[in-house]
């Protein structure tokens, strides 16, 4: 295999007076100072999009991570911005503490690309072999912020503060075309099958070379998810990952980010490795690809987007909070689902439930109804949609068998399962539901609020929602 090195020689000088590239750099608070690295790469093209042969250059607003301490063995990772925009040698400049100087405790001067949550490990008994710990964010939205291919590298300052960067590992760049021309942003998924991380704290390793030790890690790390403006029908996402170890093994899937219908997916069938730097094209055309609507992770096997019995929620203004309500039953539970509007309900971490809400369950018969609705109700299911400001429904009645959440386009949207043999009006052939939400929360014991509406479903005054019971 090729392998690709990007060389970058950095000049750095310590600049103390404010006026020094004025135009780009705030002014330095008292006892601070801003602090400037000339940056150059030889023979370069586009940083936002790596050639064949590795070659690059700096982007306006690109920016590092820049290893200082100062006196009492505090170590400090500070940002330097690119303040001369794009080309082959850039400034990158930014406001450094008092006290600190260039460098770290462990006597090296560490530069880290891209700029991040990074830390160091000195006191660590392995700090000598993972002296770093290199952060990948597991979520990136290239939509709030300028592109970058964002492939970790790293510098170690000589004395004379000359830097060279060169890579940490490898990645695979992945490019998608014929996206159809409605979708204006995608979202890119990527879950790794092998024991190697994508994301998250990865362990600088400077002993035997020096690359990212993306080794065993379980959960969020083993993914990453880019978010990414389509344009002509094409999309590019960069996946860093630890070289020569055949350890990407991916399962990748493109969603339209407005949607999250899924428009691609596809599962590696064996484990790959690349040589240091190396950086791999890919390229697929999403032409023919099944759309796969979006569809709620039911914890009960339901495919809700198949579901008939369903009614929209109230669409006036104040009261229109629950989108809509679907319910569907088998011999044992009825299952119920419904979405909030997220902006609807309370947004406050000292609210121990907030956003009471009922579900009326009649059969057809008695004459007790809710205002809203003509329908009689024979039991009134009350709960909580929050608890301690996370999405939860909350309740105590019996046969409440259990409920899960997922957000989604600005939308909470719960299922819940209620056991039928604990209600008499889930016992026949079918049943009638309404439901509602209000304004009520709990602080401590004290129920405070209104009981004012903030949902309807069905729409105040419509016939109720109709589930047939086998």
């Amino acid at each position: 295999m090729k392998r690709f090195y990007i060389p970058l020689l950095l000049m750095a000088a310590a600049v103390v007076a404010a006026c020094q590239n004025k135009a780009a750099v705030e002014e330095p608070a008292q006892g601070s100072y801003v602090f400037t690295l000339k940056a150059s790469a030889p023979d370069a093209e586009t940083k936002t999009d790596y050639s064949s042969t590795g070659k690059f250059s700096w982007s306006e607003g690109d920016a590092i991570s820049v290893l200082f301490h100062n006196e009492a063995g505090d170590n400090k990772f500070f940002t330097l911005t690119n303040t001369s925009g794009a080309g082959a040698s850039a400034d990158f400049s930014g406001t450094i503490d008092e006290g600190y100087e260039i460098g770290g405790t462990d006597g090296n001067k560490w530069a880290l690309y891209p700029a991040g949550s990074h830390s160091v490990r000195f006191t660590e008994s392995d700090a000598a072999k993972y002296p770093i710990s290199f952060n990948i964010p597991a979520v990136t939205d290239y939509t709030a912020s300028s592109f970058s291919a964002n492939i970790p590298m790293y510098a170690l300052g000589s004395d004379s503060n000359i830097f060279e960067f060169q890579h940490l590992g490898a990645a695979y760049k992945f490019t998608f075309t014929d996206i159809d021309s409605s979708i204006s942003k995608v979202k890119f998924v990527v879950e790794n099958q092998t024991t190697y991380r994508l994301s998250g704290n990865v362990l600088l390793r400077n002993e035997g070379g020096t690359y990212l030790d993306q080794g065993y890690a379980e959960g969020v790390d083993k993914t990453f998810t880019f978010t990414s403006s389509v344009t002509d029908g094409t999309a590019v996402f960069y996946v860093p990952v630890r070289y020569y170890a055949a350890c990407f093994q991916p399962i990748i899937t493109l969603y339209n980010a407005e949607t999250d219908d899924q428009i691609y997916k596809a599962t590696a069938g064996t484990a790959k490795g690349l040589s240091k730097g190396h950086i791999q094209p890919i390229t697929i055309s999403v032409i023919g690809s099944e759309i796969v609507p979006w569809s709620f992770p039911s914890a009960y096997g339901i495919e809700w987007n198949n579901v008939t019995s369903s009614v929209a929620g109230d669409t006036g203004e104040g009261y229109d909070g629950i989108v809509c309500l679907k319910a569907t039953a088998d011999a044992d539970n009825l299952y119920v689902y419904f979405e909030i509007k997220k902006d609807a309900m309370y947004d406050d971490s000292s609210y121990s439930y907030s956003n009471n809400s009922h579900l009326y369950i009649g059969d057809g018969t008695g004459s007790t109804a809710y205002w809203a609705w003509s329908a009689p109700y024979a039991h009134s299911f009350n709960s909580w949609l929050k608890y301690k400001n996370a999405p939860r429904y909350i309740n105590w009645n019996s046969g409440f068998v259990g409920q899960s959440n997922v957000e989604h386009k600005g939308n909470i949207c719960y299922e819940i399962a209620i056991a039928r043999s604990s209600y008499s009006a889930l016992s026949g052939s079918s049943a009638t539901l309404c439901m509602d939400a209000n304004k009520q929360y709990v602080v401590g014991e004290s129920w405070m609020g209104e009981e004012t509406q903030i949902g309807f479903a069905p729409a105040r005054w419509n016939d109720a929602l109709v589930v047939s019971l086998p």
